[in-house]
């Protein structure tokens, strides 16, 4: 199998601090993913999907960056259905998370 193509999505990161998430998307089928880089905060990041706007459940473990930078796998993103990144940057002692604009 070739290489799938990978687009970022704008529009949709989150800034708190020095933690910074945003969304890919894979071309083929759609699916996304979430990422997250700290240059230097401990970052806290994870994808959040609406099957029925506006509740969110969490679908990908808890991903840490610091100094560095984590993604989640792809996740299903189809039709009636939106993600989000979402992050908390715990070096700012935030508990409450700062989450993205949701892609459809």
């Amino acid at each position: 199998m070739g290489a799938q193509s990978v687009v970022y999505i704008p529009g949709k990161d989150i800034t708190s601090g020095s933690c910074k998430g945003w969304l890919n998307r894979r071309t083929s089928d759609g699916y996304v993913q979430a990422l997250v880089q700290s240059w230097g905060a401990r970052c806290a990041m994870w994808l959040e999907r609406a099957d029925t706007y506006p509740h969110y459940k969490q679908i990908s473990k808890v991903y840490e960056a610091q100094l560095n930078k984590r993604s989640t796998g792809f996740h299903w993103n189809g039709r009636g259905a939106g993600a989000r990144v979402c992050i908390v940057n715990r070096t700012l002692g935030q508990t409450t998370p700062y989450c993205g604009n949701i892609a459809w």
